[in-house]
């Protein structure tokens, strides 16, 4: 089991550590992101073939990528403009 964190001593070691939980966070809805657009691309053919129950389900998992693609972009617009001047 790993030991916790000590608590920040310094006013900049707080904003350090701020940077790279950001930075951290950024990184991690950049890739939620791309990984969603990606799977997006990738069942386009499915909506185009599929009927029935079949195209449901891909309704449905296009609805929930639908939901990762706006909390991501969200997060991520969010940390791109802190760090802009």
């Amino acid at each position: 089991m790993a030991a916790p964190n000590p608590a920040p001593s310094t006013e900049s070691e707080l904003m350090e550590r701020h940077d790279s939980t950001q930075t951290a966070r950024a990184e991690q809805a950049r890739a939620n992101l791309v990984a969603a657009l990606r799977e997006c691309g990738e069942l386009a053919d499915a909506v185009e073939a599929f009927d029935g129950s079949d195209l449901l389900d891909v309704l449905i998992h296009l609805d929930s990528l639908r939901f990762v693609m706006a909390e991501s972009g969200q997060l991520l617009q969010g940390v791109v403009r802190g760090f802009e001047p």
